[in-house]
């Protein structure tokens, strides 16, 4: 393992072992050895035990359900610019730059973008040609004060822009959180005639006791991925979620439906949520 790349979260190298796993477009070129070692210690660690509790996603069903329901709201809303903060190791840059000639912008600390770049450069020629210029890479401190400015000059002359934010939003504690979606609004109303969506998922404590026990598991096995790290205090129900969007400026925010029928018996403690202008 490079120095560069234990300088990645394990969450990164994790989730793209999981997306390779899922068979998702372009994801076997950013799995790494790191990530299966990972992804088979976390299971023997204790995951399995998702498995044999009804209704309890385990962490690669967790996955699959937040990535794809974030692809339908994509699809839905048919961007002509995405920009992913904290996009680490994710295939959906190339696929959405490549397969759908959408400009893409990937948002990253240093290490993670010196490590998607080697990926990129690495990738098999005519995939890299039908990416042509459209996928860039940019490292930025998302809690910079000058973070809404760099932002807006991504999203220049868009019409239809999406910010996503995935696995990313739980890691901050709230005031954070909220900064970095006013940051958000504040790029997105830099030009008032577009229709715009940020997308990101987000964690309530709502929902009975089968939730809370996914809840449980699911931060327990983030803390063990992030050397203790974990993740942050979940919202306590939708209308607390609801609160932070309007707080944040939003005009609308709601859950995106998964429409997922092999993930449809699960109880997850996440959804995802699509905020507008």
């Amino acid at each position: 393992m490079s120095e560069r790349d234990a300088q990645i979260a394990p969450t990164a190298h994790y989730t793209a072992y999981v997306w390779s796993r899922l068979k998702l477009p372009y994801a076997e070129h950013f799995a790494t050895t790191r990530g299966r070692l990972i992804f088979w210690s976390a299971r023997l660690a204790g995951e399995w035990v998702a498995s044999v509790v009804p209704r309890l996603p385990s962490m690669t069903q967790y996955l699959e359900l937040r990535h794809r329901t974030i692809e339908r709201a994509l699809l839905a809303h048919a961007p002509d610019v995405i920009v992913e903060i904290g996009a680490g190791l994710s295939r959906r840059g190339v696929t959405w730059a490549s397969d759908e000639g959408v400009r893409y912008v990937e948002i990253d600390l240093p290490a993670m973008i010196a490590a998607k770049r080697a990926a990129i450069d690495a990738l098999p020629p005519p995939i890299r040609k039908r990416l042509g210029d459209r996928l860039q890479l940019v490292s930025c401190d998302i809690l910079a004060d000058d973070f809404a400015h760099q932002l807006a000059k991504h999203l220049a002359g868009a019409r239809r822009p999406a910010i996503v934010a995935e696995g990313v939003m739980g890691y901050f504690p709230e005031d954070e959180r909220l900064r970095i979606a006013r940051s958000i609004h504040s790029a997105f109303a830099a030009e008032s005639s577009r229709t715009s969506i940020f997308l990101c998922d987000l964690r309530a404590r709502e929902g009975g006791l089968g939730v809370a026990l996914a809840a449980k598991l699911l931060k327990g096995g983030i803390r063990v991925l992030t050397r203790g790290r974990g993740a942050r205090e979940d919202f306590a129900n939708a209308a607390a979620i609801e609160s932070f969007f309007s707080a944040a400026g939003y005009r609308t925010s709601a859950p995106v439906a998964p429409q997922l029928p092999h993930l449809a018996h699960l109880r997850a403690p996440m959804k995802v949520w699509q905020a507008t202008l």
